[in-house]
């Protein structure tokens, strides 16, 4: 898992969210965590 969605407790978007500490937009990130197959453990 990557470290910023660890971070942001799995927050995507919004001004403290893993997209913006990558510098992407949150769509581009969660389309590309869906490609990747990444989704949180229950």
């Amino acid at each position: 898992m990557p470290t910023s969605i660890k971070q942001t407790n799995w927050k995507v978007s919004g001004e403290k969210g893993a997209a913006k500490i990558l510098g992407l937009n949150a769509t581009t990130l969660e389309a590309r965590m869906k490609k990747l197959g990444i989704v949180r453990e229950k």
